[in-house]
């Protein structure tokens, strides 16, 4: 071995991972394991470098090469175990660090031994465990600092609201704003904390507190312009008393900050303004608003295609014996487990650990799976900048639309709008639109000569064979019931409703039988 080529290639090649030029670094310490193939230093610092550079497999090479020659380092379990962990293997991690854990680390190694393994129970979203990991991390971290450390602040909030600890949440967030006022992510964490639980003018007033002491960029600024917003919406939700300030309020700011919204955000602010404009009935305006979002042509031309499961013609007969047969299967469900009766109950906010607020809309909203957006005319290169369709935008444009169009009784558009939105992955807007198409079937039925009774008849039969399906197959909500009771009242089917009824939470079982009366007295008064 040349000793003096070997310390050469050691010292550039520590020099270069200092400075984060790993894959210099890298090509240094592979010279030096050429000098000395089994120095443990240089297999050691070859392996760390090529876990930034996403060489794992070698990285896992030299490390293992390290165990062989040293076994009983716990230090050296550690190493490899973090490889495991970067590249994603959590059970080969976990093995690793556990049998580090057992033949001993060396101090400097034992504080980050016991935080690598909080992150690891934390994605296997084991509260408890990360939790306690967390605790060791700053029981052994001398300095004190590691308990004041945003990311493990952050990572420690996110665990707690994993567990519905919003206490301890709530006071790690505020922890979080004591060291790091300037940060503005820890008032938006506690924000949506409090949004969370409702406690709507603490939160205004930790906006009020980020927009005053956090170091702001334009979007951050904006940001806090947009999560003001929320807060308005969300509180003439509450105080019906005084809602339509609250709306106008952020009607208002809404059409502030369009003046000044980047173009990749003007088209999600005229939509927050129809939403808003919705939730105000002034279905117009609401109208006319979001009608401006579709994509170039008529909506009748922006349906998108699918397959729609095919279900079996039903008889009146069949539909009865079926409701019979489905109150007793839903019962042994429940009673076994399988259907829980709390199911569809959520929070309005939520927020990730990094502070962005994550907006409950009804479940799947924000799926991975992709919504198939309609095609679009083509555009100039500036007004396609102004163009942000994402997840759950076209799903709440045509939401937005479908409920004002049955609020005006436009029941020809409803079967429009429903024929895209029934397809959506949003569980409570596919839903809505089913049961939608098929109350408009009927309206139009009594209305016109386009829709006759027996279509519709035949529409009320397949949509609620729709439901019961999805509800025997345990689907995680209360829609199908909901709907179904529904259904059924306004088919004059009033014990079928009220069975469907009495499986709701008390909340919206005493809104569905109240709805449940009044189609009795309309078909007694007929």
């Amino acid at each position: 071995m040349n000793q003096e080529n070997f310390t050469e290639a050691m010292i550039n090649g520590e020099t270069a991972f200092n400075n984060e030029n790993y894959a210099q670094a890298l090509e240094w310490f592979r010279k030096a394991l050429e000098e000395n193939p089994d120095d443990l230093q240089a297999l050691a610092k070859a392996g760390t470098v090529c876990v930034p550079l996403d060489q794992y497999e070698e990285s896992f090479k030299y490390f293992k090469r390290v165990m062989e020659l040293n076994p009983e380092n716990g230090d050296n379990a550690f190493n490899l175990g973090n490889a495991y962990f970067f590249h994603g293997d959590i059970g080969k991690a976990l093995e690793l660090y556990a049998e580090a854990e057992m033949k001993g680390v060396s101090e400097e190694a034992k504080p980050r031994l016991y935080y690598q393994m909080a992150l690891l129970c934390s994605v296997r979203q084991d509260v408890k465990a990360a939790l306690a990991n967390f605790r060791k991390y700053e029981d052994l971290d001398k300095s004190g600092m590691a308990s004041a450390d945003p990311d493990v602040i952050s990572e420690k909030i996110k665990l707690y609201l994993m567990a519905d600890d919003y206490e301890n949440a709530e006071k790690l967030a505020v922890q979080w704003i004591g060291v790091a006022p300037a940060d503005v992510r820890s008032y938006m964490v506690y924000f949506s904390i409090l949004m969370a639980q409702r406690r709507y003018a603490k939160a205004e007033e930790v906006l009020s507190n980020a927009e005053k002491y956090a170091e702001l960029s334009e979007q951050d600024a904006f940001a806090l312009k947009l999560e003001r917003v929320t807060m308005l919406s969300a509180m003439a939700d509450v105080d019906t008393e005084h809602a339509q300030e609250h709306l106008q309020a952020a009607y208002e700011l809404v059409e502030t900050a369009q003046k000044e919204a980047p173009a990749g955000k003007k088209n999600e602010l005229t939509l927050t303004k129809a939403e808003i404009c919705m939730k105000m009935q002034n279905y117009d305006d609401a109208i006319r608003t979001a009608e401006t979002l579709l994509p170039g042509a008529a909506l009748k031309n922006a349906v998108v295609a699918h397959q729609e499961p095919a279900y079996e013609e039903l008889s009146e007969d069949e539909i009865e014996q079926m409701a019979s047969e489905d109150m007793q299967a839903i019962e042994e469900k429940i009673a076994a487990g399988e259907i829980d009766e709390s199911i569809g109950e959520s929070v309005d906010v939520e927020y990730d650990e990094n502070g962005n607020p994550v907006r409950v809309y009804p479940d799947g909203i924000f799926d991975e799976a992709e919504y198939k957006a309609p095609a679009e005319e083509a555009v100039p290169e500036e007004a396609a900048a102004q163009q942000t369709p994402d997840k759950g935008y076209y799903d709440r444009m045509y939401f937005v639309l479908l409920s004002c169009y049955a609020a005006t009784e436009d029941y020809q558009k409803v079967r429009e709008t429903a024929a895209t939105l029934k397809f959506s992955d949003n569980i409570y807007y596919s839903y809505f639109a089913r049961y939608t198409e098929a109350f408009a079937m009927k309206k139009l039925s009594e209305t016109t000569e386009e829709v006759t009774k027996e279509a519709a008849e035949k529409q009320y039969a397949e949509t609620i064979a729709y439901f019961r399906s999805r509800m025997l197959q345990g689907e995680s909500n209360n829609y199908g019931a909901i709907f179904r009771s529904r259904m059924y009242a306004e088919s004059a089917k009033f014990a079928k409703a009220e069975e469907m009824a009495n499986l709701l939470p008390m909340g919206e079982k005493e809104a569905v039988m109240a709805y449940i009366d009044t189609c009795r007295k309309e078909y007694q008064n007929m």
